[in-house]
């Protein structure tokens, strides 16, 4: 009995084997050539340098150009016949079946590219990517679905080296990046240096020139205290202490003023700043510290917006210039500051009558450490600061000036933004 059902089912093996190969005959007869025309087009399939495959509804190659041979290292007998997974690595053989289930189930055209590679298996084991498109048909023997096949071994190389190439350039970019940004710390902290160092080189010049506007207050309150203690009519020394206060509130002024010019600007938010205000409390700060008695200094006012800016630094700005200004004119002269508004500009104007700077000058005017003063009167950074901080707000400033006709500098600040 076993010996019968053995015999049984080993004829039923051959019986479906023969009918496979008689199947995949009759299919692969329908692909050769019977006149001139069907040779030419079965010449160029196998001259085709992409690799073509021909899968019955089975799954089964019926056909395979010379291409498609030579990729996968297969003679033609080798693979008619034989199961699609035949060409796919054996461990991905299960995976590639349920695909193919799929696609049968809905077939349609899928063209180059618009899938991501798979891996194929070539005979003698080397498992390589491949790019695959696909095209189903319907013939008398039932659907055939006919495979465009190339190998992109050296795509993959070039594109995982050009891959690697865009990791160590954006690699430099980024390393770049961080070396230009501390870079632009690192001058933002020296640039903070400056400005606060040529503050302190201004205060010399103010200190010696601000004595008597605290000196002068403090005598005659020295001296009005003390008429108190000899005067017995109560009016009299309500009058002494009313004229006390009065100059004690103007110490506290001049001293709130040369504090306030001279405080660091780091840590400050930016506010809105009235720059008529401004010129008035650096026009205030330059007469009582600079001596400059014999000056005149005439401010044109006209209604402007405000800009947004540290105060602190805007008032440097104000008093480098007024103060040169003051000493161009050296005994006696004028400054002249006009504000006025210019598209989204708040323009301030500083003209004095002193002698005028050179053709030859004007140009290293804002270069630092460049001065037309002596060794002990200025280190060159007082305009370099002043054009800084004016272009750290996205300003402007400029500089005319004629020889023997004085000299002008206009700025001009942005208007803030309603927003802000």
């Amino acid at each position: 009995m076993r010996s019968s059902a053995g015999r049984a089912e080993k004829d039923e093996g051959a019986i479906e084997r023969q009918l496979l190969t008689d199947e995949n005959s009759r299919m692969n007869k329908t692909m050769q050539p019977h006149d001139a025309s069907e040779e030419l087009l079965h010449l160029a399939v196998h001259a085709a340098p992409s690799g073509i495959l021909i899968v019955d509804r089975r799954g089964c190659i019926v056909f395979a150009n010379q291409a498609l041979l030579d990729m996968f290292g297969y003679e033609t007998n080798d693979l008619l016949g034989q199961p699609i997974e035949i060409l796919v690595p054996a461990e991905d053989a299960e995976a590639h079946r349920r695909h193919r289930e799929r696609f049968d189930a809905s077939p349609s055209v899928r063209d180059m590219g618009s899938r991501k590679y798979f891996n194929g298996a070539h005979k003698d084991g080397r498992v390589f990517p491949v790019e695959i498109g696909l095209r189903p048909g319907e013939f008398e023997e039932g659907q055939i679905v006919v495979a465009t096949v190339i190998d992109i071994t050296q795509r993959k190389l070039i594109e995982d080296r050009l891959r690697r190439h865009e990791e160590h350039l954006e690699e430099l970019v980024n390393e770049r990046t961080r070396e230009l940004h501390e870079a632009q710390l690192e001058k933002e902290r020296v640039m903070v240096q400056l400005i606060q160092s040529e503050k302190l080189a201004a205060i010399g010049t103010l200190v010696s020139g601000i004595g008597h506007e605290i000196n002068n207050p403090l005598y005659f309150i020295l001296g009005t205290a003390e008429a108190i203690g000899d005067e017995e009519d109560v009016s009299i020394r309500r009058e002494y202490g009313e004229e006390i206060i009065k100059h004690c509130r103007q110490i506290a002024e001049t001293v709130r003023n040369l504090s306030q010019y001279a405080k660091p600007s780091a840590g400050h938010d930016l506010r809105r700043v009235d720059m008529n205000e401004a010129i008035s409390a650096a026009i205030q700060v330059a007469k009582r510290s600079l001596r400059s008695d014999n000056i005149e200094i005439r401010q044109n006012a006209a209604p402007v917006s405000s800009i947004l800016a540290k105060p602190e630094e805007i008032q440097q700005v104000l008093f480098n210039i007024i103060r040169n200004g003051i000493q161009a004119c050296d005994e006696k002269g004028v400054i002249t500051i006009e504000t006025s508004e210019q598209n989204d500009y708040v323009s301030v104007r500083i003209s004095d009558s002193g002698p005028g700077i050179p053709a030859d000058v004007e140009k290293k005017i804002f270069d630092p450490f460049f001065t037309t003063k002596g060794p002990d009167a200025g280190d060159g950074l007082g305009l370099y600061i002043v054009q800084q901080i004016i272009l750290k707000y996205g300003g402007k400033i400029d500089l005319v000036s004629d020889s023997g006709n004085g000299t002008t500098f206009d700025i001009r600040l942005p208007i803030a933004n309603q927003k802000q």
